[in-house]
């Protein structure tokens, strides 16, 4: 298996997998990212764009799959077209949260949301679009901050991928299951740019509280902070 992404999401991935003795061909992060001492025994690579190491992933993949947690790069035509297994564990329930998974839980909080979750789904060439292979619901209570469901998230992205490790690259679930009553949503940062229309909502210093999640995420804290003053 080969893993992309980024944070501790990626590392606590390639952690658990090395502790169960999944073998993991290549851990693939951001050009510049710091990679923790204990995973000096594991084959890591730094890039800009996954997409440039498209030959690499072909070469050193050795069961088919690959895995994106916590991955801030967009699969493009020339990994697309390998051939391999992509699998992606999404901070948000599929189809409902397509995006950003700090954007999503934004949202879901200023909609009222009483249940968010993650997805475990194939990768196709849409984002956060391909068939489902399984979800992990967390149910939201009136009082919920985005730190707190932040924090859930991360949660329960790491235990969709620690209960599935043995099966990632399965089918996905039956169409009837992939398909959700709930339209489909996308919410990046072009959404979060607009923001400040929402400062009078009751729920806006709730679904932008980042507490301290602040350091991890300037770009958000600083946009949050414009319209919280």
């Amino acid at each position: 298996m080969i893993l992309v992404g980024s944070g501790a999401l990626l590392w606590r991935a390639a952690g658990h997998a090395a502790s169960v003795g999944t073998p993991v061909d290549v851990v693939i992060h951001p050009e510049g990212e710091a990679v923790p001492a204990w995973a000096s025994d594991l084959e890591c690579a730094g890039t800009d764009d996954v997409n440039d190491l498209a030959d690499g992933i072909d070469e050193f993949c050795t069961d088919g799959l690959v895995c994106s947690t916590g991955n801030p790069f967009i699969f493009r035509e020339p990994i697309l077209e390998l051939g391999v297994t992509i699998v992606n564990i999404h901070g948000g329930p599929l189809p409902r949260y397509r995006g950003l998974p700090i954007a999503a839980a934004v949202f879901a909080i200023l909609n009222g949301e009483k249940e968010f979750g993650v997805t475990l789904h194939r990768v196709d060439a849409g984002i956060d679009t391909g068939d489902v292979i399984d979800r992990r619901a967390i149910a939201l209570t009136e009082s919920v901050t985005l730190e707190e469901l932040s924090m859930e998230v991360t949660q329960a992205c790491h235990d969709i991928f620690v209960d599935n490790i043995d099966s990632l690259d399965r089918s996905p679930a039956p169409a009837s299951a992939n398909h959700s009553p709930a339209p489909a949503g996308y919410y990046g940062m072009k959404q979060l740019a607009d923001i400040g229309k929402y400062r009078d909502h009751p729920n806006f210093v709730r679904a932008t509280e980042l507490g301290v999640l602040e350091d991890h995420y300037p770009a958000y804290r600083d946009l949050f902070a414009s319209y919280r003053a």
